[in-house]
């Protein structure tokens, strides 16, 4: 059997779903995956009528736990892609999660511990690695897709900036921001945040304003009010290195 994009994006999320007790939020699963939506809810009907899916809610449907659906399900589960998240792309639907994962990264190396965002619902249900740091959180509002090159759900740019700065103290994301940060819409980054990941951005954008005025970047929000001084004596010579240290601070003409 063939399938194609849309009918296993369908089936694997149903697949992974039914075996954790959860529905499909069939607008999320549009969303994340790009879908036509009038073509996914076709495919659904047909699954219906042949007694394979049901509806469970107001755009909530479930996989029935019937012979058919579940050798459906197991034959759709064989086919997912491969990917660096292995755990993730064979367990949790990608409606349910995804990685904080910027289009760049400045820095050598890799995170001791991946971050990764994951819907509240699937808290007590999933048993991750221990090289993950789960933030179990409302999903409602958060911007991510299926990366169908790398077999996982990523968080968009300004979702997995604000995410990290928010979650993950030991990412150095203000390197990453100091050489991209016109890369980005900054205002949508910090609407995004959480208060400590706000505090921490403001902090940053402050000391480069400070040192480089004005910003290469187009910033609405009153970052400078949002100072925090403990993070800034903190972080003060790791600032200061990012600016100018080997050079870099040739980038602004500082």
């Amino acid at each position: 059997m063939r399938l194609s994009m849309l009918r296993w994006a369908v089936l694997f999320n149903l697949a992974k779903a039914f075996r954790l007790g959860l529905p499909v939020p069939v607008g999320r699963l549009v969303r994340v995956f790009k879908l036509n939506s009038s073509l996914t809810y076709r495919f659904l009907s047909e699954l219906e009528a042949e007694d394979m899916v049901e509806r469970v809610g107001r755009g909530l449907w479930v996989l029935r736990d019937t012979a058919k659906a579940r050798a459906l399900a197991e034959y759709v589960l064989e086919l997912r892609p491969d990917s660096p998240f292995e755990y993730w792309a064979s367990m949790v639907p990608e409606v349910y999660y995804y990685i904080p994962d910027p289009p760049f990264k400045e820095w050598l190396g890799f995170p001791e511990r991946y971050l990764v965002i994951v819907d509240k619902m699937l808290k007590d249900r999933i048993n991750p690695p221990e090289e993950y740091t789960v933030i179990y959180t409302g999903m409602r509002g958060r911007s991510w897709s299926y990366d169908r090159s790398r077999g996982y759900s990523r968080g968009d740019p300004e979702q997995s900036v604000a995410d990290i700065l928010s979650y993950d103290p030991n990412w150095p994301i203000e390197v990453d921001l100091y050489w991209n940060m016109d890369r980005l819409d900054m205002d949508d980054v910090a609407r995004r945040c959480t208060t400590l990941g706000l505090r921490r951005l403001s902090t940053f954008l402050s000391f480069l304003a400070l040192v480089s005025n004005p910003l290469p970047a187009k910033i609405t929000f009153n970052y400078l009010a949002l100072l925090d001084s403990e993070i800034l004596w903190k972080n003060l010579s790791y600032y200061t290195n990012i600016v100018y240290a080997n050079g870099v601070a040739d980038k602004w003409g500082i």
